[in-house]
């Protein structure tokens, strides 16, 4: 019985004496391994300037720049698959910044023909758009607001008049600059570090936490033992005292009857 007892008490002990010694000092994350491309690889569209990794909440995120002309959209550079240290990425927050464009302005008018109910100008506006979309073919874009609206005098089949609206405005375009934009990508699925560390509490402390609870129940036990432990003394059966040897000399020894010093002295 007293074996499995010091066998358990001392599995409790390097368990418990092992956990803190791996809760003093916690792993720290690795950065990871920045990949360039081989000579051999195909070059994407727009590769990014640089990229780097950033801690923000427990969380690694993967942060890339690039310096890509005017017009570029974000699409054209998210990764939809990307992968990092063996985990998934998303888009997680972009940031860009103008260097370098230039704004051009101008004047531009634009007629539609539509059919109203009505031969009356004013209330044919209530079938026509008050503004509409602008966009060419050299990059100019804006809006542009109802001006008039010619109707003509015949009316068709099916009483409507044919119309002519026309509409004006100013539009711009932004001459080809250098846009550079930051995308950071953060992990798919969090964490359990930021979720614990949201909480305050951190790996480290659950770990000591484990490790003097399991101190202390191999304490208990030592004491357990120790205070119902019986005596050595008490267990062992009392051994009996030796007989003593009695030696006596061959000349004294009697068999049988008297010696014959007896018989001499009777004489």
């Amino acid at each position: 019985m007293k074996k499995p007892v010091i066998v358990v008490l001392c599995c409790l002990l390097a368990l418990g004496t092992a956990t803190a010694a791996f809760a003093e000092e916690p792993a720290p994350t690795p950065a990871p391994e920045l990949v360039e491309l081989s000579p051999e690889d195909t070059a994407p569209q727009f590769y990014p300037d640089s990229i780097s990794w950033q801690e923000d909440g427990g969380q690694l995120l993967v942060v890339k720049q690039y310096s890509v002309p005017y017009g570029t959209a974000v699409a054209d550079l998210t990764e939809s698959g990307m992968q990092w240290g063996g985990s998934d990425y998303t888009l997680w927050g972009v940031t860009q910044s103008v260097e370098g464009s230039v704004t051009e302005e101008k004047e531009v008018t634009q007629d539609f023909e539509l059919s109203v109910r009505s031969a009356d100008a004013e209330t044919s506006r209530n079938d026509v758009k008050e503004s509409v979309a602008y966009d060419d073919e050299y990059g100019f874009s804006g809006s542009l607001t109802l001006q008039d609206i010619t109707i003509g005098e015949t009316l068709q089949a099916d009483s409507t008049y044919m119309a002519t609206a026309h509409y004006a405005g100013k539009v711009t375009r932004t001459e080809a600059g250098t846009v550079h934009y930051t995308l950071l990508y953060a992990p798919v699925s969090a964490p359990v570090i930021a979720a614990a560390a949201e909480s305050g509490i951190t790996p480290a402390l659950l770990v000591m936490v484990i490790a003097c609870a399991l101190l202390f129940i191999a304490v208990l036990l030592i004491i357990t033992h120790l205070l119902h432990k019986e005596p050595v003394h008490a267990t062992e059966p009392a051994k009996s005292a030796p007989a003593p040897k009695v030696y006596v000399p061959s000349g004294d020894i009697v068999l049988g009857g008297r010696n014959e010093d007896d018989d001499e002295e009777n004489l």
